[in-house]
Formats: structure tokens, C-alpha cells, sequence
């Protein structure tokens, strides 16, 4: 069997890697039964899909950057694995920042800040956003309990976080799994337990002033959604939700009144409330006049 080395290219976590494989050709050099069992593992691999091990979630998201923050950044330097890796005190400094950033954030948010929208998109702007001005602090409520990071980091944290996260990945000659996992950088898997779950409900006002939602569906049948319209009821049952988003259409306040609506939201596993409850989010909903 006559075979060439051919190269091919493949994606994953954003970043090229170069495989190589053998295929038959009519010239070349004589393969061996060695190389052809290298072949056929190879070919296993390629079709192996490979997931991201960025958290999706923002408060799983933030206690991932806490934890590479905290293996790299010592209480009186750098750790033994920032020095293996060799990442420069600016390096760990931005670590750091992104981290404690972050973390406040999901503190207020998930505290049920005032001006949920607000802390919402200041949230989303600063892992995902592309701006080159550091976000601010929403208003509304107390930011002296705890006292605010005094660092204001630049959009853009996951983003950063992937870059500091190849740094170490990329020297292949040391990297250690092992190294990873402690940095939190590697893929777990976690066994699904359905009386472990919370919905992480997010919600804002949408198209037509109506509230949209989003959660991580996960391997839940859905969620069950619980709406309190501040008349008096207290939360009663609104919708079962299988996709993981939602919107609610419920008439909205005359042209010129407002009303505050408040959402939580309970995870479905075949058929039955299960988990936590999440936490209670807030919408504001106004009237509005409609043209044709």
C-alpha cells in the first residue's frame, strides 16, 4: 500500500490545529500496519466533537474566572503554574480585574439590583461586548455594600479570558490536563441531577414592549413560569415553556401607565417541578400606542 502524508485543518475553542492523516496514492513511500492503525485512531478522533470549556451560564461563567484567577494569582505573588506558564504581571493583574469584575456583577444582579435591565446589559456588555470604554455601574442601588472592584476592565472578558486561557493550552511541550483542570480551563462532565437545578432566568422588555426571556435549557423538559402583575393575586401560574425562550404576550398597561411585573421560574423534568426556584426578575412594561 502506497500512501501520502496529507495535512488537514480543523477548528476548535477559535483557534487552527493540524492533523495529519495518510491516504493512498500512487506513489510515494510503503505504509506500515503501525501507520494504518495511527490512521484508523485518527479518524476516530476527528469525529469526536469537541466542547467548549467556557461556561455558558454567567454565574458558572464567573466562578470559572475566580478560579483561573485565583490558580494563577497567589496571595503573595504569582502561583507555581503562573510561573510554569509564564504569564507577565500584566497578564495576571487583567486576570484578576476580569475576575473581580465579573463577580460583582453577578453579586448585584443576582441580588435582584434595581434597574434590572440596566445591570442586565452591563453584564452582557462586559463579557461579550467590543467597546473601548469600560461599562459603568448602574444606578439605583446602594454600590458601597460591597464596595464596587476600583479597577474598571473594558468589554470584552471572555473574549480575554479564551486568549489567557491559550496561553498556557498553546505550549504543548508542558502543558498538563491536570494543569488545567486546576486552572479551569478543561471540559468537565458532571452527572445530571434534575434536584440540583436552578433556572438562571434573565429577562428584559422586547419587541412590542412585551418581556422576553431567556434560561439554559439544558436536559430539562422546559421550565414552569410564575408571574406576580403586582393586583393583589401574588405569583400564580403563567406558562410551561419547552424552548428556551420565551415571551410574554399578556395585554400590557393602558397608553400612558406602567405596571411592574415580576417573573420566577421553576425547572420541568419529565412532566414534574423539580430543582430550586430562581430568582425573581423584574420587568417594567409600559403602554404604548399602537399606529397602523
Amino acid at each position: 500500500m502506497v500512501v501520502q502524508i496529507i495535512k488537514i485543518e480543523t477548528e476548535k475553542e477559535g483557534q487552527s490545529s493540524f492533523h495529519e492523516y495518510y491516504k493512498e496514492e500512487g506513489e510515494g513511500r510503503i505504509v506500515t500496519r503501525a501507520e494504518v492503525v495511527q490512521v484508523i485512531m485518527l479518524m476516530v478522533v476527528l469525529t469526536v466533537v469537541s466542547h467548549s470549556y467556557v461556561l455558558k451560564p454567567d454565574a458558572e461563567f464567573s466562578a470559572q474566572l475566580t478560579k483561573f484567577s485565583n490558580s494563577l494569582n497567589g496571595t503573595s505573588g504569582p502561583t507555581a503554574l503562573a510561573i510554569k506558564y509564564g504569564y507577565s504581571t500584566a497578564q495576571l493583574l487583567s486576570i484578576k480585574n476580569d475576575a473581580a469584575s465579573y463577580a460583582y456583577y453577578i453579586l448585584k444582579h443576582v441580588a435582584g439590583a434595581t434597574y434590572s435591565k440596566g445591570w442586565t446589559e452591563t453584564g452582557d456588555e462586559l463579557r461579550n461586548g467590543t467597546g473601548t470604554v469600560a461599562p459603568i455601574w448602574p444606578m439605583g442601588d446602594p454600590l458601597t455594600s460591597p464596595v464596587p472592584p476600583t479597577t474598571f476592565v473594558l468589554p470584552g472578558i471572555e473574549a480575554r479570558f479564551r486568549i489567557n486561557a491559550s496561553f498556557a493550552k498553546d505550549q504543548r511541550t508542558i502543558y498538563l490536563p491536570a494543569d488545567g483542570v486546576t486552572m479551569g480551563i478543561e471540559p468537565t462532565s458532571t452527572p445530571f441531577v434534575p434536584g440540583a437545578g436552578t433556572p438562571n432566568l434573565e429577562g428584559k422588555v422586547g419587541d412590542g414592549g412585551h418581556p422576553q426571556f431567556t434560561y439554559t435549557k439544558g436536559k430539562y423538559q422546559g421550565v414552569n413560569i410564575y408571574k406576580n402583575s403586582n393586583d393583589g393575586r401574588g405569583f400564580v401560574f403563567s406558562h410551561t415553556v419547552n424552548d428556551p425562550t420565551y415571551t410574554d404576550y399578556a395585554a400590557l398597561p393602558a397608553v400612558g401607565s406602567s405596571a411592574v411585573w415580576v417573573y420566577r421560574a421553576f425547572y420541568l423534568h419529565k412532566g414534574k417541578e423539580v430543582g430550586t426556584i430562581s430568582k425573581d426578575v423584574t420587568v417594567t412594561v409600559r403602554g404604548l400606542v399602537v399606529t397602523t
